[in-house]
C-alpha cells in the first residue's frame, strides 16, 4: 500500500511540474525581465530533457534496478525545483529546468515500470495509481501555481514543489528498499535501438506518440475553442478543465474492468481512441455559443482518455519483463515528443480553422488505432488483461 502511495506521489509531482507553468508565465517573465513568450523555454527545456534522457535511464533501471534510479532522481528533482525558485538569472533558471527534466526522466517512467513489475493483478492496480497521480497533478497544478503566485510568489510554487519532492524522496528511503523492486536485473543489456525489435514494441511506442501525445496536443486547445465560441470567463474554463480531469481519473479507475470486458489492454486503448474520434470531431467542427452543447462530448472524451492511457501503459509493460524499464521510458519519451510536435500542428490547424483540428485529431487517433491492430491471428499475450 505504501509503495502504491509513493508511486502516486512521484507521478503527481511530475504531472504538477509539467503544467504548473501555464498559469504563471507572465509573472515569471516580469520578474526575470524577459517576455512571457520566452518563459515557454522553461517548458521546452524540461520536455526535451525528459524526452531525450528517459530511454537511457529506463535502460539503466533494467541494469541496476528501478529504486536505485528513482530515489536519487526524486532528490535531484527537489533541489533543481528549489533552485528554479531562488535564481534571478534567466539562463540559470533554464539550466535548472533542464536538470529538473532529467530528474523527471528518472521518476515518472521508472514509476510506471516499477508498477508494471508487480505480480499478478497488483501490476494493473499500481499502474492505475501512477496514472491517477499523473492526471491529478496535471489538472490541479495550474490552479495551485496561480494561487501560490497570487498569495506569495511564483518562486514559492517551485520551492514548495521542490520541498515536496524531497519529502517524497525521504519517504521512499524509509518505506521502500530493494525488496520492493521486483524487476529482473540484467547483467547485460542490448542497445536501446534493439528493444524496438521486440514483438509489438515499435507499434506501441508509436501509439504513445500519436494517440497520447496527439491527444494531449489537441485536448489543450479545448479551452481556447470554448473561449472563442462562448466567451466564457477564464476562471470557468479552468473549472471545466479541472472537472474533465476528475472524469479522467474516474476513467483510470475503470481500466481493469474494461480490460476484462474487452480481453486485453491493447483492445481497450483501441476502443478508447475510436471514442475520441467522434468526440473531437463534434467539439472542433461546431461553433456553439453555449458551453453545455460541448459538455457531453468533452465528458465522454475525457472518460475514454482516462481509460485508454493506463491501458496503453499496461500493454507496453506486458511486452517484456526483462526490458520493461527501457520500454516504458521510450514510450514516455515518444509521448513528450508527440505533445511538442502535435501541439504545434494542432495550433497551426486552429489558426486556419477549428474544423482542421478535427481533421488532425482524426489522422492521429485513426493512425494509432491502425498501429495497435493485432498482426495476423496471433495477438501479443498480456499479463494485465
Amino acid at each position: 500500500m505504501m509503495q502504491s502511495m509513493i508511486l502516486f506521489l512521484v507521478a503527481f509531482l511530475v504531472g504538477a511540474d509539467e503544467l504548473m507553468l501555464g498559469s504563471i508565465l507572465e509573472p515569471i517573465g516580469n520578474d526575470l525581465s524577459v517576455q512571457p513568450s520566452q518563459v515557454t523555454l522553461f517548458i521546452t527545456a524540461y520536455s526535451l530533457a525528459i524526452a531525450i534522457c528517459a530511454p537511457y535511464l529506463g535502460r539503466l533501471s533494467d541494469r541496476v534496478g528501478r529504486i536505485r534510479i528513482m530515489l536519487p532522481a526524486c532528490f535531484v528533482f527537489g533541489v533543481a525545483s528549489i533552485t528554479t525558485g531562488i535564481v534571478h538569472d534567466f539562463e540559470l533558471a533554464i539550466a535548472s529546468r533542464v536538470i529538473t527534466g532529467i530528474a523527471s526522466a528518472g521518476m515518472l517512467p521508472i514509476a510506471f515500470a516499477l508498477a508494471g513489475d508487480a505480480k499478478g493483478n497488483r501490476a494493473m492496480r499500481q499502474i492505475v495509481m501512477v496514472q491517477a497521480g499523473l492526471t491529478l497533478g496535471m489538472i490541479t497544478s495550474p490552479a495551485i501555481g496561480a494561487l501560490l503566485t497570487q498569495l506569495l510568489s511564483w518562486r514559492a510554487a517551485f520551492i514548495i514543489l521542490g520541498v515536496a519532492a524531497l519529502l517524497v524522496g525521504a519517504m521512499s528511503v524509509v518505506f521502500m528498499n530493494n525488496k520492493h523492486d521486483e524487476s529482473k536485473v540484467l547483467d547485460t543489456l542490448p542497445p536501446i535501438t534493439d528493444v524496438i525489435h521486440l514483438p509489438g514494441a515499435l507499434r506501441a511506442i508509436l501509439a504513445m506518440c500519436l494517440g497520447l501525445g496527439g491527444g494531449i496536443g489537441v485536448f489543450n486547445l479545448i479551452g481556447l475553442h470554448i473561449r472563442d465560441t462562448s466567451e466564457l470567463a477564464l476562471g470557468w474554463v479552468g473549472a471545466i478543465y479541472a472537472a474533465l480531469g476528475i472524469v479522467s481519473v474516474v476513467g483510470n479507475m475503470c481500466v481493469g474492468r474494461a480490460c476484462r470486458w474487452l480481453g486485453s489492454s491493447r483492445a481497450v486503448m483501441r476502443v478508447a481512441l475510436m471514442v475520441c474520434i467522434p468526440c473531437s470531431a463534434w467539439v472542433f467542427s461546431n461553433e456553439m455559443s453555449t458551453v453545455t452543447a460541448y459538455l457531453p462530448a468533452l465528458v465522454l472524451w475525457s472518460l475514454a482518455g482516462g481509460v485508454g492511457s493506463p491501458a496503453l501503459q499496461a500493454h507496453i509493460a506486458s511486452l517484456s519483463d526483462e526490458h520493461r524499464g527501457v520500454l516504458m521510458s521510450s514510450g514516455m519519451s515518444m509521448m513528450h515528443f508527440g505533445v511538442a510536435i502535435w501541439s504545434a500542428l494542432a495550433g497551426f490547424a486552429y489558426s486556419v480553422g477549428s474544423e482542421w483540428v478535427a481533421v488532425v485529431a482524426l489522422l492521429l487517433f485513426g493512425s494509432a488505432v491502425v498501429i495497435l491492430k493485432p498482426v495476423g491471428n496471433a495477438e501479443q499475450s498480456e499479463r494485465y488483461s
